[in-house]
């Protein structure tokens, strides 16, 4: 973090992209070091969504909280830190507690550990990507879609149709064995909504 004797109100306006200084405020709710932020969305003067570009996390504060960065702490000094991400070939389910148990079995298989990371094919934010294990060279998405943790994002590149198979293998083997979001069977076929599980469009 950085530190800021003064702090200047941010004009918000509609400056999606912009980066200012925001307190990370799920760190702590009483914390004064403020943290650059880049604003993905303004939805109102009470509610914007910030990602702070050395650390990953995301957050929405009120934009009195946001306040004009210091040239000497701006990206044309230092880069930012830390690079986003998404998996490739998976898709997690919309039901919050579904979601939820996706970031803990996730964090619970790769923190603190060495992983291998692969780019597979870009996306609209950010590159899509598969992780290996260092030790085994497990998939860790694929791992993943075999607990029955989430559902394959079944891609049309013919250069990835032999991950696809592989995915799409462990999310049957998953299906038949009713595992965790597949435990009432193809909600995807019902449009199961009493479950909570939607697959998104």
């Amino acid at each position: 973090y950085h530190y800021i004797s003064t702090t200047t109100p941010a004009l918000l306006g509609n400056k999606n992209g912009i980066i200012y200084s925001s307190p990370f405020t799920s760190l702590s709710p009483f914390s004064l070091s403020p943290y650059r932020a880049r604003v993905e969305k303004v939805q109102s003067p009470a509610k914007v969504h910030v990602f702070y570009i050395d650390y990953g996390n995301r957050e929405i504060v009120p934009s009195t909280r946001l306040a004009v960065i210091p040239p000497a702490f701006s990206t044309r000094t230092l880069a930012a830190q830390a690079t986003e991400y998404t998996f490739a070939y998976i898709q997690v389910p919309q039901d919050e507690d579904a979601r939820a148990d996706v970031v803990d079995s996730l964090v619970r298989d790769i923190q603190n550990t060495q992983c291998l990371l692969n780019v597979e094919h870009s996306g609209v934010t950010c590159p899509h990507v598969t992780l290996q294990f260092a030790d085994s060279k497990d998939d860790v998405g694929l791992s993943l879609v075999k607990e029955g943790m989430v559902m394959v994002d079944v891609r049309k590149e013919k250069h990835l149709q032999k991950m696809v198979t592989e995915y799409l293998n462990g999310q049957e083997s998953a299906k038949t064995a009713r595992l965790n979001i597949w435990r009432y069977g193809d909600f995807r076929d019902d449009d199961a909504d009493e479950f909570g599980y939607k697959l998104k469009k």
